[in-house]
């Protein structure tokens, strides 16, 4: 088969799904919506993207921005591309029709999206039920899957994680790492996310429920917001035309509460409990008082991830899956992952989750004391968790059941 990629960021996400296409035997190309791209003046190969030529498309947050005429949508559209489409949804599927649900209900975005034989691609099992439950079609749940190769520098060069020796980390940081503001040699724990910003206009009704939430999800991490039949019973409550939008709102107040009430307690107890030994990276921390490295690139953070004993996650503001591209990352670039328990943890730590998943703030300290105080306990489960991911969540097992679905629409 002859497949297109579109995309704008996540390259390593999408340089791994071009090396294990390849790897599946099609013939791959590649577009980066860059300005460079754009401009017409310059010479850019172009005949590999008429719409005749391709047998399918992959990328990602197909509806997404404010303007449809600047979309990945509209753009395929001017290549008369009449294939198959298979969007990941990097945001919640629901967000991802923004633009859509604002003009169209539901049975008509429905056949939009059959019109131009779209499939949806969540990396969520409980994103994709949401999804679904209201109301919503064309979605299939595929966990994202762990690409045994790593990216490192230049760019575009591949290497299975093995070969790439500490030699070559060492020449790479000297080449691609920002100089910290304080020194790192000694660090023993690293975070690297954000913490989000506060909604503006939340309505008191729905700041109410979703604190409620909240408090719920607290009380047992295993728990998703499907599971929550006290939000259904809200969103259902209101018009049909109108669950979409009021689902979105509280999704967008659930995850910025639910972010102050794990990601932050979580930082400010490793900041008092580790001081000097915690690293903490990500934008807008600036807000809490709290002094945090600048976000990092590509490589920089494949490079922090395999050096530190151990890097942690406390999930996504935008997944409910503890399987999502950073702790992917951590994991193929050989790190010590230390995940917040969620609802899928079992399934994709397996043995692992006993020593690698936690449950709140102490439940965290002690795991962390148990694997800084026992470094060759920390190899081991390090070592546990990339072979089972390596065995049972492989991207091509999931590009394979993608693509089988896709060309049946």
């Amino acid at each position: 088969m002859r497949i297109l990629i579109v995309t704008k960021g996540l390259y390593d996400f999408f340089y791994s799904l071009q090396g294990e296409l390849l790897g599946l035997g099609h013939e791959v190309y590649m577009l980066h919506l860059d300005a460079d791209y754009l401009d017409e003046s310059k010479d850019k190969k172009k005949d590999i993207l008429h719409g005749s030529e391709c047998d399918l498309v992959f990328t990602a947050n197909l509806f997404g921005g404010d303007d449809l005429k600047k979309s990945i949508l509209n753009l395929l559209g001017s290549f008369n591309i009449t294939c198959p489409i298979i969007s990941v949804t990097w945001g919640h599927p629901v967000e991802n029709l923004e633009q859509f649900w604002l003009r169209y209900d539901v049975k008509q975005i429905n056949a939009i999206i059959k019109d131009l034989r779209v499939l949806f691609w969540s990396p969520c099992q409980k994103a994709a039920q949401e999804y679904s439950r209201l109301g919503f079609e064309s979605i299939m749940f595929a966990g994202l899957g762990l690409s045994k190769k790593i990216h490192t520098y230049p760019f575009m060069r591949w290497l299975k994680p093995e070969q790439a020796t500490n030699t070559e980390y060492l020449d790479l940081i000297k080449k691609t790492r920002h100089d910290f503001a304080k020194d790192i040699s000694q660090t023993k724990i690293i975070y690297m996310g954000i913490l989000p910003e506060k909604p503006q206009n939340v309505d008191p009704e729905i700041d109410s429920l979703v604190r409620d939430l909240v408090a719920i999800s607290i009380a047992d991490p295993s728990l998703s917001r499907n599971d929550m039949e006290q939000m259904w019973s809200y969103v259902f409550s209101k018009p049909l035309s109108e669950q979409t939008s009021y689902f979105n709102r509280v999704v967008l107040a659930f995850r910025y509460h639910h972010a102050m009430a794990t990601r932050r307690v979580f930082v400010h107890r490793l900041k008092k409990e580790f001081a000097k030994d915690f690293l903490l990276i990500g934008d807008h921390w600036i807000a809490d008082k709290l002094d945090a490295e600048p976000t990092q690139g590509i490589i920089s953070r494949g490079l922090l991830y395999n050096q530190i004993p151990i890097s942690i996650d406390f999930g996504s503001t935008t997944f409910e899956t503890c399987f999502f591209p950073r702790p992917i990352e951590i994991v193929k670039n050989y790190g010590c992952l230390l995940s917040y328990r969620h609802y899928d943890s079992e399934k994709y730590f397996k043995d692992s989750s006993e020593s690698l998943v936690f449950s709140n703030p102490d439940d965290m300290c002690e795991k962390i004391d148990a694997l800084l105080s026992n470094p060759a306990k920390r190899d081991q489960c390090c070592e546990d968790l990339y072979r089972t991911f390596a065995q049972h969540h492989v991207m091509q097992k999931s590009i394979k059941k993608l693509i089988a679905q896709a060309m049946k629409l």
